[in-house]
């Protein structure tokens, strides 16, 4: 047999242009004994492609199969399990406990920040009526000292641009 014609059927085997004869073909020259050294690393290629055309299953495959599914499924029930209400909640009912949690400690932390500032700021109440904003006047010239002591900020020779 011509071994360039082998090598060109391999060459066109490699780019998916052979046809079932030419494969069969290939096959039947690499299932020969006396092969060249250069074209032996190719060999297990169309043998263990020979090996899974021969691979069959038998006649009776699915009749097995179909019998074994049978079987499990007769020996093998379901169980029902009832799931109550509270069960179903409970997922909710953790998220909220931890949403609780959050809060309580997040508004005593900012219970905690206020109170650590003291009297140096005043305190900004709602106005309700025209009753508490003449009391809020009123209350201005004693509380007006008190915002310009934490306004102002002490003058140092850093921060002076010339």
């Amino acid at each position: 047999m011509d071994y360039k014609y082998i090598e060109q059927l391999l060459e066109r085997y490699w780019e998916c242009q052979t046809t079932l004869e030419e494969e069969a073909i290939l096959r039947k020259f690499f299932s020969q004994e006396d092969i060249p050294a250069s074209l032996l690393p190719y060999r297990d290629i169309f043998l263990a492609e020979e090996d899974m055309i021969a691979e069959h299953l038998s006649e009776d495959f699915d009749k097995k199969l179909m019998a074994r599914i049978e079987s499990s499924q007769e020996t093998e029930s379901a169980q029902v399990v009832s799931i109550s209400w509270a069960q179903r909640l409970a997922p909710f009912y953790r998220a909220a406990a931890v949403v609780a949690i959050v809060l309580s400690i997040g508004m005593a932390a900012q219970q905690g920040f206020e109170s650590h500032r003291g009297d140096a700021q005043p305190q900004l109440t709602e106005v309700s009526s025209e009753g508490d904003t003449l009391q809020l006047f009123t209350d201005m010239p004693e509380a007006l000292p008190k915002t310009e002591a934490v306004l102002t900020v002490p003058a140092t020779d850093s921060l002076i641009v010339q």
